[in-house]
């Protein structure tokens, strides 16, 4: 029965949920807010926590899944089709995929090849591994890289021999964990494979399961590849005991063409090269500096000779922000010739006499001289199809051959490719011109004028913060020594103000002495700061020295809450500098203060304070003084406790 006063029971089917139509439940004292993400049975799910118009997730449930005609909403747990872990009468608390994620059963497999036509072998041995993926009951197969093979092999896109999937059986089904164990044939879309071994992974999982593991099985020996590999051995054991003499020699192939030998085997044994430095690669790095042309520069390139046929590649070195456009090869791999002006004009006659001459009398270029490994060296100049190249490096292989072989060391020569061009600077001239210097270096550096930045942060943080001093002019004039003036610092802008108070009887008519503004020191470049301006400070404007001798409570007391700009109103930094010179002085100090007072109350003046300070060769800035002033200064009446002050 639905509670009297709920929604369900005032709002009709189908009503609007509009102002009038209903009120909130008196009696409601849940007012949790439904969440979205919520694990069911192990799952990670999520859901709608909105249910219908005016209902919430709890009326749902308690309306037996319905409300005004909607349909509950239900999670489920992803049913998977049975397999062997996964039967079909077992619910598990977590499903395959969430237990099993990046669990795989490895085993090592092979399968024979018949091969026809062919009297050197009847069939191969091709070792293979499969994966067993528990989380959906997929597999793959795949084949180890072998040398030489000549079959796609390996772990690379396209060269997998069976994609993963699910296998079904030939019997009908899926292949699943129980079909999977050593020494076990499966037949794979007709192909008949033997398990021969498992890893410890795949041990431990079956055991745990209740299934033996038999133990490895011998794999058959493949006739062909065992030929291959004992001819391999037994070359090798005769290069190691036996040093018979190169095909590639002037007197064998003189003796052989004289004998009748066909002219195509006089020539020297490239199968035997290709098989010894196959795929072993000498690597140079090269610079060509073209500066003396037209927009030339210092490049670096990367040169490749392959061994295995004596051709060779170079490369440029992409850099970035160089303004070329990228290309695969600056010369494409082939064999290069030294002399490259025969090469260009073979009609022209030639002396050199490694080169024949046809009966034409034009130069076969099969037989002019090529670059070969013994022509490289770092610190060497090639000639490369005109461009004179400079080896300044090798990598570490090409390092170690030519110390096994030619018996020599590389040492890289530094390089500098990218030179910092010193670019002149832009003399600033003098500011003679009325306003800003900022606006009219705005001027000066941009076409089109800039208007000056400005720190809004520190405008706004140090707003109507002005450093207010008493100031008069240092000079020895008398009309002007009496002159008065207040000079205002604006930690906004570090500018400065300069007003002078009227006088009666001076003969000066007071006022505004300086516009506010920034305010350069004598003979720099730099502007005045905060840290310049201090009781006792000489500060010159626009050739007007002032001495400040007075400063206001707001700047005195800001001073000191900023020790780092302001280091002679810190108390602990003076302390640090004075109380040394305090200890060895002390005897005397303590006489001159015990003489001036002679009531004993242990307190002196200002002024006796100074000469004391004075007559033990202890001149201290005025600021110092006003700082020790404040802190020694305990009744406010201008005199300070000499005994704190010597025993700090």
């Amino acid at each position: 029965m639905v509670a009297v006063g709920s929604q369900l029971s005032v709002v009709p089917q189908g009503l609007p949920m509009l102002p009038g139509n209903g009120f909130k439940d008196p009696t409601q004292t849940n007012f949790h807010k439904s969440h979205v993400f919520d694990f069911y049975q192990g799952i990670p799910v999520s859901h709608n926590p909105k249910g219908p118009c005016g209902t919430s997730m709890v009326d749902t449930k308690m309306s037996g899944g319905t409300a005004f005609g909607a349909p509950a909403t239900s999670v489920e747990v992803p049913k998977m089709p049975p397999t062997a872990v996964n039967p079909v009468d077992v619910t598990p608390v977590q499903p395959a995929w969430v237990a099993f994620d990046r669990k795989v059963l490895r085993f090592n497999c092979f399968f024979k090849e018949s091969v026809n036509e062919s009297r050197l072998e009847n069939f191969r041995i091709r070792n293979c591994v499969l994966y067993y993926y528990l989380e959906d009951d997929s597999m793959h197969v795949s084949e180890p890289k072998v040398e030489n093979s000549g079959i796609p092999q390996g772990e690379r896109k396209g060269t997998v021999f069976l994609k993963r999937h699910r296998v079904p059986k030939p019997e009908g089904g899926f292949f699943g964990v129980a079909d999977l164990n050593v020494d076990r044939t499966i037949d794979l879309y007709g192909r008949v494979f033997l398990i021969t071994d498992a890893d410890n992974f795949t041990r431990t999982f079956l055991a745990k399961l209740g299934i033996e593991v038999p133990d490895p099985v011998s794999v058959p020996l493949d006739p062909y590849s065992e030929t291959r590999s004992e001819m391999r051995q037994q070359i090798v054991r005769n290069q190691k005991y036996f040093h018979p003499r190169t095909a590639d020699d002037d007197l064998i192939r003189n003796m052989e063409a004289r004998l009748g030998c066909s002219s195509t085997l006089l020539g020297p044994d490239k199968l035997d090269q290709f098989l010894k430095y196959d795929r072993k690669v000498l690597r140079f790095f090269l610079a060509w500096d073209d500066r003396k042309s037209l927009y030339g520069e210092l490049r670096p390139f990367v040169m490749h000779y392959y061994l295995s046929d004596d051709t060779m590649e170079i490369l440029e070195v992409r850099r970035a922000n160089s303004g070329r456009d990228p290309f695969p090869l600056f010369l494409k791999r082939g064999k290069v010739y030294k002399e490259l002006d025969s090469y260009l004009n073979i009609d022209a006659p030639t002396t050199h006499t490694t080169q024949l001459i046809d009966r034409t009398g034009r130069v076969d270029p099969s037989t002019m001289e090529t670059f070969n490994e013994a022509d490289f060296s770092v610190g060497k100049e090639v000639n490369i199809n005109g461009a004179t190249f400079l080896i300044y490096g090798c990598d570490e292989f090409t390092r170690d051959y030519y110390t096994q072989v030619y018996g020599v060391t590389f040492e890289d020569i530094p390089v500098q490719f990218d030179e910092s061009i010193e670019r002149p600077q832009m003399l600033i001239p003098p500011h003679v011109a009325p306003g800003a210097e900022e606006d009219s270096l705005g001027s000066f550096l941009y076409l089109i004028p800039k208007v000056p930045k400005k720190n809004f942060r520190r405008m706004m943080e140090n707003d109507r913060k002005i450093l207010r001093f008493m100031a008069r002019l240092d000079t020895d004039t008398p009309e002007e020594q009496g002159r008065i003036f207040v000079i205002k610092y604006y930690l906004s802008d570090d500018t400065v103000a300069v007003f002078e108070p009227p006088q009666k009887n001076s003969g000066v008519v007071g006022g505004k002495f300086l516009e506010r503004t920034r305010i350069k020191k004598p003979n720099s470049h730099e502007y005045y700061t905060q840290a310049d301006f201090y009781t006792g400070a000489q500060i010159e404007f626009n050739k007007f020295p002032f001495v400040l001798y007075q400063a206001d409570e707001y700047s005195l007391s800001y001073m000191e809450s900023d020790p780092e700009s302001h280091p002679m109103s810190d108390l602990n930094y003076i302390s640090d500098q004075l109380i040394p010179v305090l200890k060895e002085k002390k005897a005397s100090l303590m006489a001159k203060f015990t003489e001036e007072d002679k009531a004993g109350t242990g307190f002196v003046s200002y002024e006796v304070l100074q000469d004391a300070l004075a007559a033990n060769d202890m001149e201290l800035n005025d600021q110092v003084l006003i700082t020790l002033m404040r802190r020694f200064d305990l009744n406010k009446d201008g005199n300070i406790c000499y005994t704190d002050l010597l025993n700090m």
